[in-house]
């Protein structure tokens, strides 16, 4: 069998797969003219994609967050490490930050950045240093 046909083969098993996971009344739409029938094809996140972090992890990330020079390599390294708000509203926390259930990703990325680097950054410019 081809490769073409291994993979349509694979691909018409999946979709009799998500058919089955349909209730009774999603499966009654399907024959009904008036709804139209899309197929969206969704990446699965892994388990270790951007995992919580824990208590014992935290010291560490905030110290390193302070230590960088810019807040541009501090969001490149939250961009990298922490992308999700599920990884960033631990961090907020531990930092004292106000949190808004309405805050966005970038948004509580820029309150930690401000925080810690942003902070920093401030403070020695008041001092007059500038390392």
């Amino acid at each position: 069998m081809s490769e073409t046909k291994q993979n349509m083969l694979k691909a018409f098993q999946r979709i009799v797969g998500a058919l089955e996971k349909l209730s009774e009344d999603d499966l009654s739409k399907l024959f009904d003219e008036s709804y139209n029938i899309e197929i969206r094809i969704i990446r699965k996140r892994s388990k270790e994609e951007n995992l919580p972090l824990t208590e014992t992890d935290m010291p560490a990330l905030i110290l390193k967050l302070t230590s960088f020079v810019s807040r541009e390599e501090a969001q490149d390294f939250l961009n990298l490490n922490c992308s999700t708000r599920k990884t960033l509203e631990p961090i907020a926390r531990n930092l004292d930050i106000p949190i808004m259930k309405q805050d966005k990703v970038e948004t509580l990325r820029d309150k930690i950045i401000e925080a810690t680097v942003g902070a920093r950054i401030r403070s020695q410019a008041i001092q007059g240093n500038s390392d």
